[in-house]
């Protein structure tokens, strides 16, 4: 049985730049899931559980796209 994985915030200690992904399913898509960062190309990135709040914004922005 497919198991949905966790909110995740991945965190760029070079740049800075962070984003929280929250998959749909457990088949993850490129924009899921970052083993690199998409600006500098630093690796390893930092990953934590995402924040209730994040992962709330998330949703949010997704069904203002929907619209």
């Amino acid at each position: 049985m497919p198991v949905r994985p966790p909110p995740v915030t991945y965190t760029c200690p070079n740049c800075n730049w962070s984003k929280t992904v929250a998959p749909c399913s457990d088949a993850l898509l490129p924009h899921e899931f970052f083993t690199a960062c998409p600006v500098c190309q630093h690796t390893p990135l930092n990953t934590a559980p995402a924040r209730y709040i994040d992962v709330k914004l998330l949703n949010l922005m997704e069904s203002l796209k929907r619209l």
